[in-house]
């Protein structure tokens, strides 16, 4: 259950299954319609939000029981990672406005974002063990990005919640906000960083900053100077 809506460049994307917003499916939005969406719109950024006061309180455990038992967990799963895989390589920014919980698969799109934006009363957890069960959408690949292994298994053996301060001090969450401005917040960030800047200039700064962590120092920037030499071609 998601919302697609186009303002000033800026695509929003809305999981809207409140008041949790609890994902029903892994592949919580067609991944060619959202790819459709924002290359017909020519979108500068990207933004995903919660519908209401939650971001999203993760995977609804009914809808994961009836999934086990018709035997397409595992593919679904597939699609669900495929999406997010999308989401990131994506290259304009993708921005997460964090408001309330931000648990499980929730908490797994906002870290295949670029950018996490949260307000200071946004708590995120991997509660997935409580369960019995653990992230399945890439969560565990994806926190190594921010956190020490230790931390990483604390947080998601423990199913620890924790306040957007912690997040922040963590590496999980980039900017603190005032509550329930998430939004307008991430809104007018994707506007600074894109209004003015042609698509391929966004497209190869973000490329660039993706192949620094991505690539070796070498090969990150033999793709630099690509990039660059492909923007200085129309140079006046």
């Amino acid at each position: 259950m998601t919302n697609l809506e186009h303002i000033s460049g800026i695509s929003i994307l809305t999981l809207n299954n409140p008041p949790e917003n609890y994902l029903l499916e892994p592949e919580f939005i067609d991944k060619q319609s959202l790819c459709t969406f924002i290359k017909e719109n020519k979108s500068k950024s990207l933004i995903i939000k919660g519908a209401g006061r939650n971001f999203s309180a993760g995977a609804d455990i009914k809808s994961i029981k009836q999934q086990i038992e018709d035997n397409s967990i595992k593919d679904k799963l597939s699609s669900g990672k495929d999406l997010l895989n999308f989401i990131y390589d994506l290259n304009i920014p993708v921005i997460s406005a964090i408001e309330g919980v931000c648990f499980g698969g929730g908490l797994e799109i906002a870290l295949a974002s670029h950018i996490r934006v949260a307000s200071e009363k946004a708590m995120l957890a991997f509660p997935e063990s409580i369960h019995n069960l653990m992230p399945g959408l890439g969560g565990s690949y994806a926190v190594k990005r921010f956190m020490t292994m230790g931390k990483s298994i604390d947080m998601i053996l423990c199913g620890n919640i924790m306040p957007a301060k912690q997040a922040y001090d963590n590496g999980l969450i980039d900017f603190i906000c005032n509550p329930k401005n998430s939004f307008e917040y991430s809104f007018d960030m994707a506007k600074k960083m894109t209004d003015d800047k042609p698509l391929e200039v966004i497209n190869n700064i973000v490329k660039a900053l993706k192949n620094a962590y991505e690539l070796d120092k070498n090969d990150a920037l033999k793709e630099e100077t690509k990039l660059f030499c492909e923007l200085a071609k129309d140079l006046k």
